[in-house]
């Protein structure tokens, strides 16, 4: 395994940060260096960590080959190294010690009494899923889901957390929640004054090497090929993004997820919905009970004269979104509407 071309968490580690979120290409060791990291501290310190999947079936399908390729690839060779599942809990050992917990996000609540003293990492595998396969859904509430883990895990102690992804859609419910974005100017970009830090992976050596290869060539100037190779976002498109024009009229706001998106009439055929608008305005819509409050209208497609504009633009091709995030978040309530 030639090391040089493959991902090193070195340099993300060294930021020190709460929640690492680490986007990058299949393939260029995103997983199993991560893996590498882990064990390397529990060998040094006794440092032991949790591995997250979103579901249950996710998990035990990475159970099957997790100590398995590190070892194949000389890794940990002469270290005994196991899976120990039980009813409630999945453990991984190293010479008959637990070294850490194998856990699946969507029933992580039932761990709310047990304690990990000695879990000081979380790894988080696959956070970003692809919508467009339809196989696997964002958990209901997943955020608070996963903070819930985290406080469950650290109580009163820092426990860093990776979040590891490929490079499918800026779109998903923790850049949303935690209002993040990619670091567009260079591979590291941090938030929250240092508590979260978003590592878009540039990797020119794995790229050149992953080119050069026959499946590389074959995909070579494709979507796939931007995306397995060059970390382009694969669900991401630059359909209907545009901002709003400075002559625009401001119509309302949509609460959509608990985000506030503002509507206006570009006065030139289109409808923009922007990150702006005025925060006076009593056009307050939510069209989901969660985003309800004192000081929003709840209304279905068909109460509410602007969410009609918004579906029949939507139709038409005449809706324009300020950028993904917003794209990405008000898409799903748009698909649902079309029918009104």
């Amino acid at each position: 395994m030639n090391n040089d071309i493959y991902y090193n968490f070195d340099k993300l580690l060294s930021y020190n940060a709460l929640l690492m979120f680490c986007i990058g290409e299949r393939g260029v060791g995103k997983t199993f260096n991560a893996k590498v990291a882990v064990m390397k501290k529990f060998l040094k310190t006794g440092e032991q960590f949790i591995y997250l999947r979103r579901y249950k079936t996710e998990l035990d399908t990475a159970l099957a080959t997790f100590w398995s390729d590190l070892q194949a690839n000389g890794y940990f060779e002469d270290y005994d190294l196991k899976i120990k599942k039980s009813k409630m809990l999945t453990e991984f050992t190293c010479n008959g010690k637990t070294c850490g917990y194998a856990v699946p996000l969507s029933t992580a609540n039932i761990l709310k009494s047990t304690a990990f003293p000695k879990v000081k990492t979380i790894i988080f595998d696959e956070f970003i899923l692809d919508g467009a396969s339809g196989t696997y859904r964002y958990l209901k509430n997943e955020v608070t889901m996963m903070l819930d883990v985290i406080e469950t895990v650290g109580r009163l102690r820092d426990v860093q957390v990776l979040f590891l992804g490929n490079a499918l859609s800026i779109v998903n419910p923790y850049f949303t929640y935690f209002d993040l974005d990619l670091p567009y100017t260079g591979e590291f970009r941090t938030f929250k004054d240092g508590a979260i830090v978003v590592n878009y992976i540039r990797n020119l050596k794995y790229r050149e090497a992953k080119k050069n290869s026959r499946f590389g060539k074959l995909i070579d100037n494709t979507d796939y090929g931007r995306y397995a190779i060059d970390n382009q976002m694969l669900r991401d498109n630059k359909y209907f993004i545009a901002k709003k024009p400075t002559t625009a009229v401001f119509w309302g706001v949509l609460v959509i997820n608990g985000k506030e998106i503002g509507m206006w009439n570009g006065r030139d055929g289109y409808l923009y919905l922007s990150h702006k608008f005025d925060p006076n305005t009593v056009h307050r819509f939510a069209c989901d009970y969660n985003d309800h409050s004192e000081s929003t209208i709840f209304l279905n497609a068909r109460e509410n004269y602007y969410l009609k504009l918004c579906v029949r633009s939507y139709k038409q091709g005449l809706l324009k979104f300020e950028d993904q995030k917003i794209k990405g978040n008000i898409i799903p309530l748009l698909n649902k509407c079309v029918s009104f």
